[in-house]
């Protein structure tokens, strides 16, 4: 099943000069898929992350997400399509200071559906977050902020994930966990999309792109997950 489509996105940004980090950018992305977009720091994959995330409106092109056209939406529409489908594992993501760290995932739930404090407390467990479920953001290391915020990205079943270097902060192990659920998700029906600028984790994915020049390349198609 096709959850969204990007055709010809066109970005600028205007800071005394105009950038274009995406110049005529097409990707379909369908439930089950692992995507990887690979490239350098500062190409524009974070860019494109915000589009698809509907954080950023391009400046030209089409984006459909389940056959709609997302630029016709308000920005109430836009609040909800974030809140009930789509999940954010980005490197400038923020937890709530005030909240603690089960608090913050039962927030995160509530905006899209009916708290279910048993799914915030296996999610914790999973991303090896328990003991540290009373604590407020300030009381964890970078790790483990980047493991609570990979667990708030789940906790309403999003249909689409956008993941931007999602490994960041963390070790050998949590490193290959975080892929690993990544790709647990993408083989139980939601559709992943992961920005990299490391082709070890690129080699996972059932999908791999390259952003070159504001363009996205299929480089390569592996077997599915």
């Amino acid at each position: 099943m096709e959850i969204c489509r990007l055709e010809h996105i066109h970005k600028d940004y205007r800071m005394g000069e105009v950038v274009t980090p995406l110049k005529d950018v097409s990707l379909t992305v369908h439930s089950g898929d692992f995507i990887v977009v690979e490239g350098p720091s500062g190409i524009g994959k974070s860019t494109l992350l915000y589009v698809m995330g509907t954080l950023l409106q391009s400046d030209g092109g089409t984006y459909l997400f389940e056959d709609k056209d997302v630029s016709r939406f308000s920005d109430s529409e836009k609040s909800e399509l974030r809140a009930g489908k789509i999940g954010f594992l980005f490197q400038d993501s923020a937890l709530i200071q005030a909240l603690t760290l089960r608090e913050n995932l039962l927030f995160a739930q509530g905006i899209g559906q009916k708290k279910d404090p048993a799914q915030a407390d296996e999610l914790l467990r999973r991303f090896g977050l328990e003991d540290r479920a009373g604590f407020f953001p300030y009381q964890l290391s970078g790790g483990q902020r980047r493991r609570a915020m990979a667990a708030r990205a789940l906790i309403h079943h999003p249909a689409l994930i956008l993941a931007d270097e999602p490994t960041n902060d963390l070790d050998e192990h949590w490193s290959l966990e975080i892929i690993r659920i990544l790709k647990e998700q993408a083989g139980s029906g939601s559709a992943v999309v992961m920005v990299t600028h490391n082709s070890r984790w690129a080699e996972e994915a059932s999908k791999r792109c390259r952003l070159e020049d504001g363009i996205l390349i299929d480089i390569s198609q592996t077997a599915a997950i």
